[in-house]
């Protein structure tokens, strides 16, 4: 039985981390070995493991490094064959990791297996399929690199297929996924290194795959903040010039364009105008960091944008907002210029 890494990455969140370590402790699947990579934790989190956790191994990283940063830190210390990262405010079905594993053994193509996860309901597993709700079934993304989870919002099936997935979210990964492409990028603080990561692995032939049968729980709070709105720009931007052949970025610019427009409109309404416009200096102050990011990917590359975008969406939508114009005018036109353009990929 192979070895299996759990990673959670910790800042603040001792209460939630608390169930999230108990789900992991009573995983059916033996051979797992468990990580805490806490980000400067000052609520008393690094106490509570060190007194009712011995088991788990604490990384004390004494800042807030951000969400891949941390993760990366415990997959340098990690002995597992398998690695599966966690935000700390999820819980496990006790069947998810073993159910995540022989996805992984099931077929070589595969470089990630992707969970189902519901929302978490008053603190217990829903009752019934009937009262569960989707936070995420793999994550569809827009060309233009804007990301939101599939079937969000919906309630749960018993029928869900496995699914091929353009992005992970949370996932469990092989050593040798690991030591082809390499862990997180760690000039993304914060949002988007999942999709990051999720890129690469397509880049380098594998397949991403989200199955019903594991199942985790989710303490969803969604937060529309603009710090968050801000992080998330940036990184979007970043990634699609880090990993897109430059006859696609050619190719989607006008599409590219009227998002941008749109965002900065929103910016304005909104109150972090300032920000937006500071994204564009920061991503060009950036680019010698992403050229040399560019050649890395180059190295290990082994399929096409042609084969990466059939998972591409050409309709659009944020998660956490609702909007006419975005729903009846934005997305329209985003699809009808991806039905124009793919073809020349």
């Amino acid at each position: 039985m192979k070895k299996v890494s759990a990673i959670i990455v910790n800042w603040n969140g001792k209460d939630v981390l608390s169930e999230c370590l108990q789900s992991l402790l009573i995983q059916e699947y033996e051979n797992l070995e468990i990580w805490v990579s806490d980000n400067g934790s000052g609520d008393g989190s690094q106490a509570m493991l060190k007194e009712f956790y011995p088991s788990v191994h604490l990384l004390e990283n004494g800042e807030n490094l951000g969400f891949g940063s941390a993760v990366n830190r415990g997959l340098e210390k990690a002995q597992g064959d398998y690695f599966l990262f966690l935000n700390n405010d999820l819980e496990m079905k006790p069947d998810s990791v073993g159910q995540l594993v022989a996805l992984l053994e099931s077929d070589k193509e595969i470089g990630a297996a992707i969970p189902k996860i519901l929302y978490h309901h008053d603190a217990q597993e829903p009752s019934s399929n009937d009262s569960a709700v989707i936070n995420s079934f793999g994550v569809l993304v827009n060309y233009t690199g804007v990301a939101y989870p599939n079937l969000v919002g919906q309630q749960d099936k018993n029928d869900l297929p496995l699914t091929e997935t353009a992005c992970g979210g949370i996932f469990m990964f092989s050593r040798e996924v690991y030591e082809q492409v390499g862990g997180f990028d760690e000039d993304l603080f914060l949002y988007h290194e999942d999709h990051d990561l999720s890129w690469r692995i397509r880049l380098a032939g594998w397949k991403l795959l989200v199955t019903p049968k594991a199942v985790c729980y989710h303490h969803y709070n969604f937060n529309k903040g603009v710090r968050k709105f801000y992080q998330s720009e940036k990184n979007r931007l970043h990634i699609l010039f880090k990993n897109m052949e430059c006859k696609t970025l050619t190719l989607i610019f006008p599409a590219l364009l009227v998002v941008e427009l749109t965002q900065l409109v929103h910016a304005l309404t909104h109150g972090w105008l300032h920000l937006k416009v500071k994204i564009y200096f920061e991503i060009l102050g950036q680019f010698p960091q992403i050229a040399r990011k560019r050649r890395q990917i180059r190295s290990f590359r082994k399929v096409s944008d042609k084969e990466i975008s059939r998972l591409y969406q050409g309709t659009i939508a944020v998660s956490g907002m609702k909007n006419p114009l975005m729903d009846y005018l934005l997305s329209p036109l985003l699809s009808i210029y991806w039905k124009l353009v793919r073809g020349w990929i």
